[in-house]
């Protein structure tokens, strides 16, 4: 996969798969994973530490859909060039923990929608975003779940400031 440079739909709708070897995978030149991973609503967890994300631009809909998710690990993630994430997480029901600390969104223009429907997350760690360059995060946190507590530090220091409307803490 060295010479990938979309992979854009790759497992999308995959439904019958429930577990997934992706450490081999050379992602070094992917710029496009939107809806890689959309409606594989068989799926309970993935390991993407292997995954080199430094070229990536566009994560819309990555994991949209994929409903059975209970864990995903995406601390080894390189968001620097990604500018859109509109509906990353949407769907995701079975989630109940994200930690997105180390996301660098400085670049990210649309989150629109990328935590609809997450029912099942009660924790989100977004501490160090820097949302200035967002143009659309309209209905971002719309259906979460109502017990949905949001680490984050847009008032200067952690749990202060609000995030897109929500409180930090």
């Amino acid at each position: 996969t060295s010479s990938v440079t979309t992979m854009e739909m790759m497992f999308f709708y995959a439904s019958g798969l429930t577990d997934l070897d992706l450490s081999s995978f050379n992602t070094a030149n992917v710029t496009d994973m939107s809806y890689m991973f959309s409606f594989a609503d068989s799926l309970t967890s993935l390991d993407l530490s292997s995954f080199n994300t430094a070229s990536v631009t566009d994560m819309r809909s990555m994991f949209s859909g994929a409903e059975s998710l209970t864990r995903l690990d995406l601390s080894n993630f390189n968001t620097s060039n990604v500018t859109d994430m509109d509906s990353m997480f949407t769907n995701n029901s079975s989630l109940t923990i994200l930690d997105l600390s180390n996301f660098n969104t400085a670049s990210v223009t649309g989150m629109r929608v990328m935590f609809k429907n997450t029912t099942s997350l009660t924790s989100l760690n977004t501490n160090g975003w820097d949302i200035s360059s967002v143009s659309n995060s309209s209905n971002i946190f719309s259906e979460t779940n109502s017990a949905l507590v949001i680490s984050c530090d847009q008032g200067g220091s952690p749990g202060t400031g609000t995030l897109f409307g929500e409180t930090c803490h």
